[in-house]
């Protein structure tokens, strides 16, 4: 059963996703993207069985994608982002965890630290990254799909927060901790500046890139994967940044 403080949540950003449907595109084009939304859904069964088997190559590993209807996970780069986080956290099991965006609870990986500005769900602790302070280090620390709305998605906007935010990403950790950071590019320009031209950059860096409506990835180079569009030439991300530190 749903927790009624996470369906309160979802349904608040169903609400605002909607209404800035409407403001972008107006009545009639927020309702043919809801209409492709809604049909998408419908097939999400048949897709889920068509792709259960399927697989794609991060760094020499073989990781099957995540096929989930929460956040349309099944037509978006959380398939492959959530499979990422899953294999990084299996790798050294255990210790002091801290995510950094309440995303993986969705997806029932619960039992770590969680922060989150924004999500008033249970167990989270609602602060801003940039002020964060624990108590003590983690041995590992997680952010999928977060940084790179810090800053971007405030008023006033300041994009530039989500490059100290990444930045921050180590000092959560010990020095001998591990990091998992996943962007979708194209979304914080700012942000994909800063690791074009190598302000911040993680030991181990990858980069897959979609190359279907199907919502396939393959990994691609650096430079070709900074410089891909998001929402063009498919919806959402068409290619995703990860960072990783002891991995």
């Amino acid at each position: 059963m749903i927790r009624r403080d996470v369906l309160s949540v979802e349904l608040g950003r169903a609400g605002a996703a909607i209404r800035a449907l409407v403001e972008t595109d107006g009545v009639v084009g927020a309702s043919r993207a809801l209409g492709g939304l809604a049909y998408d859904h419908a097939r999400y069964p048949l897709v889920r069985r068509r792709r259960a088997h399927e697989h794609f190559s991060f760094r020499e590993h073989r990781l099957p994608y995540t096929i989930a209807r929460y956040n349309s996970t099944f037509r978006n780069e959380r398939s492959v982002e959530i499979s990422i986080a899953r294999w990084f956290l299996d790798q050294v099991p255990g210790g002091k965890v801290l995510e950094v965006g309440n995303v993986l609870a969705h997806y029932g990986l619960r039992g770590h630290d969680v922060v989150d500005r924004y999500e008033t769900v249970r167990g989270v602790v609602n602060d801003d990254i940039l002020d964060f302070v624990p108590a003590e280090q983690y041995d590992t620390v997680v952010s999928i799909s977060t940084l790179e709305h810090v800053g971007q998605d405030e008023e006033p906007r300041a994009p530039e927060r989500a490059v100290a935010a990444f930045e921050r990403l180590d000092a959560l950790a010990r020095p001998d901790g591990r990091v998992l950071v996943t962007i979708p590019v194209g979304y914080n320009e700012t942000l994909d500046d800063a690791l074009r031209n190598r302000r911040v950059r993680m030991p181990v860096e990858s980069v897959l890139a979609r190359v279907d409506r199907a919502n396939h990835w393959l990994e691609t180079g650096l430079e070709d994967g900074l410089s891909r569009r998001y929402g063009d030439p498919y919806a959402n991300a068409n290619a995703v940044y990860v960072g990783m530190r002891g991995a």
